[in-house]
């Protein structure tokens, strides 16, 4: 091999960064410092790119980082699960949105052409928000996504592009793709699932989802094989099936559920993810013992925790 060769390959990098991991609503007490409090967002350092799932407040450190960093115009890909409050709460204090050299795709579940963006629009109305969407400085492009889609990337930089998928889980290859599920698996509208591929390694975004008793088929088709799947698993089953307090129907996984899909999907790793608010660390820290005893290669989700697939 070529010293450019080693030099190309050494480069390579997709890693993921977990800034948020709560579910429902930021939590800011000291019993969940460890685990951490802030709401959805993963970033994955992917082929010279920033892809980020979902704008929960975890996406605010974030950004402050993207703008500090080498590059005074920084470009970032977020792909949101769907547009409840817990998931685009950052979104108005992103950085880059904010700073007119930075560049944001933003893409998420929409039925038609423009539906994103007016869905994002309702957030920053002036019931809710002091500044429109259509007014904060940086630069930015909505793409409304239906499911099956295929989103393939030129030069870092440039915009994504975005084709229907001959095979449901995307092409498992050395390039750089993100494919798309729609589920019905959570409330109204449903929640868009992500898989991303590079270098013949993959993971799965996979949060909001309630499983129905088996799994839902289309999520276990979508997972399938993959190196890593990142899943809701809110609550525990005390919880789930409680009759004091309704949690069915809410759009959430428990333990048990998502072992299960990562079972029928064999995949190699789990990561459990959307945690329930109310869980402490030491919660957190028996969850996680528990079901390692289900399926040995899971961890729990935590704030600052990183995870190479090369």
């Amino acid at each position: 091999m070529s010293r450019s060769q080693s030099n190309i390959k050494s480069s390579q990098e997709f890693r993921l960064k977990f800034w948020g991991v709560r579910g429902s609503y930021p939590t800011v007490d000291a019993a969940t410092l460890r685990v951490g409090g802030n709401t959805s967002c993963v970033e994955v350092r992917v082929d010279g790119r920033r892809l980020i799932f979902d704008a929960g407040t975890g996406i605010i450190p974030l950004g402050k980082e993207l703008c500090n960093g080498a590059t005074s115009s920084p470009t970032a890909y977020v792909f949101l699960s769907h547009t409840h409050i817990d998931h685009v709460l950052g979104l108005c204090f992103f950085e880059p949105l904010l700073t007119a050299a930075a560049r944001t795709f933003i893409l998420g579940p929409g039925a038609t052409r423009g539906a994103l963006t007016r869905s994002l629009r309702h957030l920053t109305n002036s019931h809710l928000f002091p500044v429109s969407l259509d007014q904060l400085k940086g630069k930015k492009e909505i793409f409304s996504l239906t499911g099956g889609e295929i989103i393939r990337f030129g030069l870092p930089g440039t915009r994504p592009k975005l084709e229907k998928a001959r095979v449901a889980s995307g092409p498992d290859g050395e390039e750089l793709v993100v494919a798309t599920c729609k589920s019905a698996a959570h409330p109204l509208n449903g929640v868009m699932l992500y898989r991303v591929h590079y270098q013949h390694k993959s993971f799965v975004y996979a949060t909001d989802i309630e499983q129905q008793e088996g799994g839902y088929p289309e999520v276990i088709e979508f997972a399938r094989g993959a190196d890593l799947l990142i899943h809701d698993a809110q609550y525990l089953n005390e919880e789930y099936f409680s009759r004091a307090k309704v949690r069915k129907g809410w759009g959430h996984s428990t333990i048990d559920m998502a072992v299960e899909v990562a079972k029928k999907a064999a995949v190699k790793r789990l990561v459990l993810f959307h945690h329930e608010p109310t869980h402490d660390d030491k919660t957190m820290k028996e969850i996680e013992k528990q079901a390692k005893t289900l399926f040995h290669s899971t961890v729990v989700a935590r704030e600052g925790m990183e995870i190479s697939l090369l």
